[in-house]
């Protein structure tokens, strides 16, 4: 990949687009300080038990065509036990850790932002699910998500691991779209409203 596609991407213009979807406590945070979720797994399973059934994860899933993850997001997925991404191509940003195991699909392992872009480039990437707290944010900070979806699960942690606080300029956001569900989870969608970020229509 040349020098000036790697310029355009950066303004950008990716030929592939960024989706997130998360779950978030009120106040914006996806884990505790020492990354615990039990609180989220809870109150999504007493959803899911009241009606709410999987939030829309699976609508959402089948219009992906890759993945890109964070080191601890990925272990803590190997940690699920069923893999739930299929064969799509799986970039893990980190350097490199433990093998997928018995009935994982191998994944490709980028030290950085530019190195996971040129990965999932060159599989010809369309709809990338980004995840995990600092790969979301570096990946808001290149302008490389075109949309949120952020299920607010009813509870305020007061602290944690944020994947939007720190240093970086303002994204602008318009709302697509409110759903709640039972339990008291509201999801909210969002397009990342500069198109000089993401020039991507929202992944519905």
């Amino acid at each position: 990949m040349g020098t000036e596609n790697d310029e355009d991407a950066g303004r950008g213009r990716p030929g592939w687009a960024g989706h997130v979807y998360i779950g978030v406590s009120v106040d914006g945070y996806i884990a505790r300080p020492d990354g615990d979720l039990a609180w989220l797994e809870s109150r999504g399973a007493a959803a899911a038990e009241a009606g709410a059934g999987d939030l829309g994860y699976e609508a959402f899933l089948a219009g992906i065509d890759a993945v890109v993850l964070g080191r601890v997001t990925y272990e803590q997925v190997l940690g699920f036990g069923d893999w739930p991404y299929g064969e799509r191509p799986v970039v893990v940003l980190g350097s490199g850790g433990p093998g997928p195991g018995a009935g994982v699909p191998p994944v490709r392992w980028a030290t950085s932002l530019p190195g996971a872009v040129e990965l999932l480039d060159a599989v010809g990437a369309r709809h990338v699910y980004v995840d995990g707290g600092a790969t979301i944010r570096s990946f808001l900070d290149a302008g490389r998500i075109a949309d949120l979806v952020l299920t607010r699960v009813p509870v305020l942690l007061r602290e944690g691991i944020s994947p939007f606080a720190g240093a970086g300029t303002d994204v602008p956001l318009e709302l697509v779209d409110v759903r709640s569900f039972p339990g008291g989870l509201v999801q909210e969608t969002y397009r990342v409203a500069d198109p000089h970020r993401a020039g991507h229509r929202p992944h519905r």
